[in-house]
């Protein structure tokens, strides 16, 4: 339970250590000021990115960035020219002096037909400079977000093709990346972090491509400001508004959701900005009616549909502060109940889901002088939401769909009798964490110090409950046997509550140790978790040798945890019970990864970059189902017809079942070798951008001495993506993936369902619609050892995005035709198993499920429509 006596010594005690190594620096006594401003078009009044900002014979310069904006720290006094560049515009210029203040410079450029070669372009916004210690960074703009092919405008289906991270498959937009799961990636969204950053339950992410302006994905070695994952950060920072006018929109449109941004000026001549979005799906508005009318689904059904409201409101104090404040409201929702049963449709089911996702921020930058940087973050953050789910099912294993409809006219046998399958569920959860941040960044001489403290208080709740007839428990043992699924209480109405905090500490300090050339980046973070009472430091060390202008070479080594936590866990995909004592809880351990990279970065010129990273990483104390000792039956065929259950044999055997206790047994590795071909726009003259990527990598889990392969081994994935401008009205972009196939575990056979009853005996599944009495049959997965030793057929997919870009009626009209799967490749998610018609087979041998693919999405074309008023 939340102790406050226990928070306030730990929050005191990580203050007093922070402020005990914060190093004394002196400043000199000169003054030193800022220059900031930013650069429009002169005939459109949008901001123009990649301009060259100088002041000249100088050292002095910046890059303009998404938003026109630029900024240049530590200008000495004095009297400068300052100039604004980027082919097809005229080069402006300005005498500006620099005294007892920070200065801000607009700049308006008038379009050229006139281009020179003697202007090179280098936009560094595209690179990674040399005194950024990360490495495994990859950066996205927002156009790139918008245009991918395939992409369908969604950052985290987006991020899935650089190197590094994987897609699960068509229907889902988590991340995997680099041989670990989703629970193993931190999501933040303007410095706030979120637990599930998916719409419509996991297809999209609620990251909306219109209000994006940075995109930072740290795919391994991040440094010590992040903390409590294993894996990746996802660093997420929405734009501000507009400051230009007072009122702005934005519409986009496709076949399934609209999107509208609004945005602004401050009102009352406050020095601010707003912007606001929302978005809905809106296709259960159509499907839905139309299935209404077939009489296939009930009448008060809704489809899946999800909201979502976005806003930001920033106010520039004056030079010194800045206040924001964030909102993120959004639902899923699904409400689907089946027609009534008939003897045409014998199954019959009923789901519903609500799930809520709120957000509200707010922070404080406090920046004194050009060396200093303080920022405040206060949050809180609410996940919600209730399932339930019922249903009646038939024997789709032992009985083909004809067989069925064969059943119709016969008198003796009500087909609806086929429905011997039932489940029911029901689950709520409810996560609220309200967290309190600051950090502070001092800047000297070849020093760059960051640290901070936080603070996180949590409320976690988890109520499920589920129950099964003994038929479909038997096919549940049967999956679970191996251990690909884990233990589920049937029959048990588990409520799972607490309320506990956990807490951090962290400095790092960037020291260039060789001017221009060498940069380290030692870190270390302390972490409390309250739920199992444990501190755990971790040391970080970053490092970045430029080698030449042109290359970098950059590494990594880090110590990570990650609590157990039922916020992470759920994304696991596999139950487990942390109701149990506190003495329990608290002899869990967090569970710990090692990371280790290196990479090179190259520039072969200002335009094509080549990019190649090696890593290793080291998995221990994973959760895991805990593994209790059972008696495992199975049966041996002894001949004859195997629909007659006096041919086979039941045996019994000493083995293990899995248990929803969680125990830290699981250990792992994951490492490969990635590289990548990029060639990136420049200039308003560069038609062609893109890249290539190739990654070879293994990942695989191990325990008690079996290794396994993880769900997510990829050997081999290649990616390809093209954008092409033909002018300024037309543009194409292309994407093309491929993959090796996932693990998969075979079936070894077909048994006999083995039913077991109250007082344990065990029986054959037999049925009574034929003239006599037949044996229903069960896939056989064999034990661990055959656990994901098989492989799917490999993937491969191209998408295809088609652009016209126009004026009319006052805005700015994009039309496009996005087309997913282009040439209709049948890429395989898994099979279908049933049982053969006619079983012949030797004495002893078990007989053969037939499969069936079951594929992913067919080719899609999209349309949609954008407009900017």
């Amino acid at each position: 339970m939340f102790s406050v006596k226990r928070f306030k010594f730990f929050f005191s005690a990580t203050v007093a250590f922070l402020l005990a190594i914060y190093p004394v620096t002196s400043f000199g006594q000169e003054a030193y000021f800022t220059l900031r401003g930013k650069v429009l078009s002169t005939e459109s009044k949008e901001p123009i990115s990649g301009v060259v900002i100088r002041l000249e014979k100088t050292q002095y310069g910046a890059i303009t960035k998404n938003d026109g904006t630029y900024l240049m720290t530590g200008i000495p006094s004095g009297s400068y020219i300052i100039s604004a560049t980027i082919i097809g515009y005229e080069k402006a210029e300005f005498l500006i002096e620099v005294k007892d203040e920070n200065v801000t410079r607009n700049f308006e450029l008038k379009e050229s037909d006139v281009t020179t070669a003697e202007i090179q372009v280098v936009a560094d916004e595209e690179r990674q400079k040399k005194e950024d210690v990360r490495t495994s960074v990859y950066k996205l703009k927002p156009r790139e977000i918008k245009a991918i092919a395939g992409g369908v405008e969604d950052l985290l289906r987006t991020l899935q093709s650089v190197p590094g991270v994987l897609a699960q498959n068509d229907f889902s937009s988590q991340l995997i990346v680099r041989g670990s799961g989703p629970d193993q990636n931190l999501m933040l969204i303007d410095d706030i972090e979120v637990f599930n950053p998916y719409r419509l339950y996991g297809t999209i992410s609620m990251f909306n491509p219109e209000t994006i302006s940075d995109v930072n994905l740290i795919t391994g070695g991040f440094p010590a400001r992040y903390g409590d994952r294993l894996s990746a950060v996802l660093d997420v920072t929405n734009r501000d508004g507009t400051r230009d006018v007072g009122f702005t929109s934005l519409i986009n449109a496709n076949v399934t959701d609209a999107n509208i941004v609004s945005e602004g000026k401050a009102p009352f001549g406050l020095n601010g900005s707003w912007i606001v979005s929302a978005r809905r799906t809106y296709y259960d508005l159509i499907v839905g009616p139309i299935l209404k009318s077939t009489g296939l689904v009930d009448r008060e059904t809704a489809f899946p549909n999800f909201t979502d409201f976005q806003s930001k409101i920033a106010f520039q104090i004056n030079d010194e502060h800045r206040l924001q404040f964030t909102t993120l409201l959004s639902r899923d929702a699904v409400n689907v109940i089946t027609a009534a049963r008939t003897n045409e449709r014998p199954d019959s089911s009923a789901v519903t889901n609500q799930t809520d996702n709120n957000t509200l921020g707010a922070s404080w930058h406090y920046r004194p002088n050009e060396n200093v940087f303080n920022r405040f973050v206060v949050s809180w953050y609410s996940n919600t939401g209730e399932t339930s789910f019922g249903g009646v099912f038939v024997d789709r294993f032992n009985y083909r769909g004809d067989f069925y409809r064969s059943l119709e006219d016969c008198t003796f046998v009500n087909p609806n009798s086929l429905a011997n399958q039932s489940l029911e569920s029901n689950s709520s959860f409810n996560f609220i964490k309200t967290s309190f941040r600051d950090e502070i960044s001092i800047r000297s001489n070849r020093h760059f110090i960051e640290s901070g403290v936080g603070l996180d208080v949590l409320t976690t709740k988890l109520s499920f409950f589920i129950s099964a007839n003994e038929r479909l428990r038997a096919i549940f043992r049967a999956i679970q046997s191996n251990g690909r699924v884990g233990a589920l209480p049937f029959d048990t109405t588990l409520i799972q509550a607490r309320t506990y905090f956990r807490s951090n500490a962290y400095i790092q300090d960037r020291w260039e140790v060789i001017p221009e050339r060498l940069y380290i980046q030692p870190g270390i973070r302390l972490d409390y978790y309250e739920i199992n009472n444990r501190f755990y430091l971790s040391p970080r060390f970053n490092f970045s040798y430029s080698i030449s202008e042109a290359t970098t070479l950059r590494g990594a080594w880090g110590l990570y945890f990650q609590s157990p936590g039922y916020e992470k866990l759920i994304d696991q995909n596999q139950f487990f019970d942390l109701s149990q004592t506190n003495d329990f809880i608290r002899s869990l351990r967090a569970e710990q990864a090692v990371h280790y990279v290196l990479g090179i970065d190259h520039w072969l010129d200002d335009k094509w970059q080549f990019k190649s990273e090696i890593y290793y990483k080291d998995l221990s104390q994973l959760l895991v189902q805990t593994k209790t000792p059972s008696q495992v039956y199975s049966a041996t065929f002894l001949g004859g017809n195997a629909y007659d259950e006096r041919n086979w044999r039941i045996d019994s055997t000493a083995g293990f079942q899995l248990s929803p206790t969680p125990v830290n047994d699981g250990v792992g590795a994951a490492y490969g070798i990635e590289f990548m071909l990029a060639k990136r726009k420049k200039s308003g003259d560069d038609k062609f951008s893109g890249w290539i990527t190739y990654s070879l990598a293994f990942a695989n889990r191990n325990r008690d001495a079996i290794t396994i392969p993880f769900n997510f081994d990829q050997r081999h994935t290649i990616n390809v993506v093209s954008d092409y401008r033909f002018n300024e009205s037309w543009n194409i972009g292309a994407r093309w993936r491929f993959g090796s196939g996932f693990p998969i575990t075979n079936p070894l056979g077909i048994q006999p369902r083995l039913l077991v009853d109250s007082l344990g005996a065990v029986s054959i599944d037999v049925d009574q619609l034929e003239a006599g009495r037949r044996v229903l049959f069960n896939i056989q997965f064999g034990g661990e050892e055959n656990l994901n030793q098989g492989r799917l057929p490999t993937y491969q997919r191209l998408d295809v995005r088609i652009t016209y870009s126009t004026e009319f009626w006052g805005a700015s009209w994009q039309f496009y035709l996005d087309i997913i799967n282009l040439y209709n490749q049948t890429n395989v998610i898994g099979y279908r198993n049933r049982a053969p018609e006619q079983i012949d087979v030797p004495i002893g041998a078990r007989p053969e499920p037939i499969r069936t693919e079951t594929g992913m999405l067919p080719i899609v074309p999209t349309f949609g429509i954008s407009a900017v008023f």
